[in-house]
């Protein structure tokens, strides 16, 4: 086989497959629970929560990135971050168990405000930012800005 064949075999094997991943769909986040506080250690809040995700497309993804500015009550805590790469299932509705990060922006301010927030049952988050999945050669980048109310979890142990 000569290099013109070659490479064209390798343009139409790329575009088979570039237009395979066409339509793929939204996932949504269906609901947050099972929270497990893992610790605290300088301005950095460690803790576990089970991410239920929606993915009605056929293709399969992998979390590649999460980056979410987090207000609870109008309060900036910091930033939300995870170092897992979840891979979530292609045509599924699951839950996911997820470990995080919350960076916050000051430790006196944040400490206070969570101490506050603790003795409430519910308030009211704001999550701002984006979550970054990858699917073999297409990356796709959601943006979030969401506003719930939620039940304060119970961390005693």
């Amino acid at each position: 086989m000569n290099h013109t064949s070659k490479a064209f075999l390798l343009l139409l094997t790329s575009l088979i497959l570039l237009t395979g991943c066409k339509g793929v769909e939204d996932i949504s986040m269906t609901g947050i629970s099972g929270f497990e506080f893992r610790g605290l250690e300088n301005n950095t809040i460690s803790f576990s929560a089970l991410i239920g995700v929606s993915n009605p497309s056929s293709a399969a993804f992998r979390v590649s990135e999460v980056n979410v500015k987090t207000m609870v009550d109008g309060y900036f805590l910091g930033t939300l971050t995870t170092n897992d790469r979840i891979r979530i299932l292609a045509r599924s509705d699951t839950s996911y168990r997820m470990n995080f990060t919350l960076s916050m922006a000051n430790l006196l301010t944040g400490a206070s405000s969570l101490y506050s927030l603790s003795r409430k049952e519910q308030v009211n988050i704001e999550l701002q930012g984006y979550i970054k999945a990858r699917s073999w050669l297409v990356i796709k980048k959601t943006e979030i800005k969401e506003s719930r109310t939620v039940d304060v979890p119970s961390f005693n142990q």
